[in-house]
């Protein structure tokens, strides 16, 4: 039997599909699910499917007034914005964390899980680990990781009685899924995203060569939240041999200054619309390096070499307009 479809109806079912079609692309968070409801789950801006590191995309809007600018939104959709920025902040952050969890693994023998660690200056070297790891599960990996009043609670207490058994309640409940779930992180110590930075422009336009003399710093430094979850560090280490080239040519500097070509309207139309600023995203491939920490307070050393020498130049931070393409392995490098 066939059945009949108004006109109206029909017109219905479509707008309901464009508004689907128009809904945010889950290609712009990634979500790490916790191993149980204790825990929040890990949330990662995202680019092309993968993890978005670096320079923030803070969903502003672009104001339409006589000044062009970027703004927040106002009203209940600039409080929408600020919470969303909130959540995705924090998500860096506990990524970091549970990074952080993982490869302090070979000093968490040293924890002592039924005391809470005093320094003195007679302290050893196992009781210092202990103290370290003790402030870090209990200032960072339980209040920012854990929803369960179990857990949460590591570093409260109106006493000495009530902050221990805070502790221990959290060490008994909640340590051991933790450290597992951090494991599941950086699995076979690698880890492939993007990294997004800027390229200031808008002032010193070169009207000979047609463009303007931009930096880009080779260490990455802003990979993971700075002081959450111990000290890390993003070292450039060539694998590619272009990347090699680029390394000899500026003589193992870590600040890249190149020149960006721009034609004279485009360069205009950035000035009127108050665009001071483009964004350089490039594919990357994270990668322990094999530097020991002889302590759990050393810095967590990465290496890191690009999937590709093309890297993309976007308008926006929402890397939403594409400008040009660029290759690392062909730049105008300024030496001098």
């Amino acid at each position: 039997m066939i059945h009949k479809i108004s006109l109206g109806v029909l017109l219905a079912i479509l707008g309901l599909l464009e508004l689907e079609a128009q809904a945010p692309s889950a290609n712009n968070l990634i979500v790490f699910d916790p191993p149980s409801e204790k825990f929040t789950p890990v949330k990662l801006q995202a680019h092309m499917g993968l993890p978005r590191f670096g320079a923030f995309n803070s969903h502003m809007v672009k104001n339409t007034g006589a000044t062009p600018a970027m703004r927040p939104a106002r009203g209940n959709d600039g409080a929408h914005v600020m919470e969303q920025n909130k959540k995705e902040r924090n998500g860096l952050l506990n990524f970091s964390i549970l990074v952080g969890l993982k490869y302090l693994e070979p000093f968490m023998s040293d924890l002592d899980r039924e005391r809470l660690t005093v320094v003195s200056s007679n302290t050893s070297q196992e009781q210092r680990n202990s103290a370290y790891l003790q402030q870090f599960l209990r200032t960072q990996v339980g209040p920012n990781l854990c929803l369960d009043n179990a857990c949460n609670q590591t570093n409260q207490g109106k006493n000495e009685f009530e902050r221990l058994r805070n502790y221990t309640s959290f060490v008994e409940v909640c340590l051991e899924p933790l450290q597992r779930w951090g494991q599941s992180f950086f699995k076979n110590d690698e880890m492939v995203g993007y990294h997004v930075s800027t390229l200031h422009v808008g002032r010193g336009y070169d009207f000979d060569k047609l463009g303007y003399w931009v930096g880009h710093y080779l260490n990455l430094n802003d990979v993971f939240t700075p002081k959450q979850g111990g000290a890390k560090r993003v070292v450039f280490e060539p694998v590619a041999a272009y990347e090699h080239e680029l390394l000899k040519k500026i003589n193992g500097k870590n600040n890249l200054q190149f020149f960006l070509k721009i034609d004279k309207q485009s360069a205009e139309r950035f000035l009127k619309e108050g665009i001071n600023r483009l964004y350089l995203v490039k594919k990357i491939k994270l990668k322990r390096s094999g530097k020991p920490m002889a302590f759990p307070y050393d810095p967590v050393e990465f290496n890191y070499s690009h999937v590709d020498s093309d890297v993309e130049v976007y308008e926006d931070e929402a890397l939403t307009k594409h400008f040009m393409t660029l290759s690392l392995a062909n730049l105008i490098l300024k030496t001098n």
